[in-house]
């Protein structure tokens, strides 16, 4: 069996990639669950992995069984439980350094920047098992609002309005306080997608507003050189270089570069589907043993 703990249910990124594993665990036959302080479920994404306590989970785990996690101030409570543990490597903050440079710890990372820093850190290789883009993002043909600019405004929120309000006549439109499902709506009808969280690990959701069709205009992120790549998929840059490219979202003479900027940035998203996804996880599933990978009803039965 696999659990993997998260420390909570909050909106943020980490959260939803741990349920995604999940799902895609439990779709390649293996018993996984997620392990929360109380045993609730997070409920702003669509997810079916089975989710319980924390104390729970840890009380039916065997010698090996693995424990999962990805937020470094875990580390120490959940070294001490004995188990073999797996850290997901979803951030490259130094905070991370001591869980790395565990030889005790295997390591997951999910983007090509955070296996550099474990190699550069901790002088060892991880394993790639890749990150993706649920489908609800995917442009689906459906028709773009011209003047709508959707952004995120718990980080960067100065940053975004500024760049929208290079061009007066875009309509700058928060995306918070809503289900994953709303916000893949909210971006496959809009027209440009700000990221404005300077200093992102690798930026989820300018990959997500890419896959809905939106002219990305994103400032320097960690791990975004893996898929952003300046007038070619979307507009990367400081916040005066965004400006000027906001000013082009309304301009006709533009139209024909920013329809291939769309094009393009799909075609970049398309490599980060769930189905390709599970295959990097599924190659490090098998590199496990069989008790590790034995679905817990099998074990309780035999």
């Amino acid at each position: 069996m696999i659990v993997y703990a998260v420390p909570n249910g909050g909106i943020h990124g980490g959260i939803k990639v741990a349920y995604q594993t999940v799902d895609a665990l439990c779709a390649l036959g293996v018993s996984a669950c997620i392990a929360t302080p109380d045993g609730r479920a997070s409920q702003w994404f669509r997810s079916n992995a089975p989710v319980l306590s924390r104390a729970e989970a840890l009380a039916q785990m065997s010698e090996d069984d693995l424990l999962v996690f990805s937020l470094p101030h875990d580390y120490s409570e959940l070294r001490a439980t004995g188990h073999r543990l797996v850290f997901h490597c979803q951030g490259t903050d130094p905070l991370i350094d001591p869980v790395i440079r565990d030889e005790r710890v295997e390591v997951l990372t999910c983007w090509k920047q955070a296996a550099e820093y474990v190699e550069q850190r901790a002088g060892r290789e991880s394993t790639d098992v890749g990150i993706q883009i649920a489908d609800d993002f995917y442009h689906r043909g459906e028709e773009k609002d011209a003047l709508a600019v959707a952004f995120m405004p718990r980080r960067g929120k100065e940053i975004a309005l500024q760049i929208a309000g290079a061009n007066p006549a875009l309509r700058a439109q928060p995306i918070d306080g809503l289900s994953e499902t709303q916000v893949a709506m909210r971006l496959r009808r809009s027209s440009a997608f700000i990221a404005s969280s300077v200093g992102e690990g690798f930026g989820l959701p300018a990959l997500e507003a890419m896959a809905a069709g939106c002219v990305v205009l994103s400032v320097p992120v960690v791990g975004g050189e893996e898929f952003l790549s300046d007038g070619e998929n979307c507009f990367y840059g400081d916040t005066e270089t965004l400006c000027r490219a906001a000013s082009l979202l309304t301009d006709p003479a533009a139209a024909p570069r920013l329809a291939k900027i769309r094009y393009a940035a799909i075609a970049t998203a398309l490599s980060y589907r769930p189905a390709l996804s599970r295959q990097k996880l599924a190659r490090w599933v098998g590199s496990l043993s069989v008790a590790a990978r034995q679905p817990f009803v099998e074990r309780l039965s035999g």
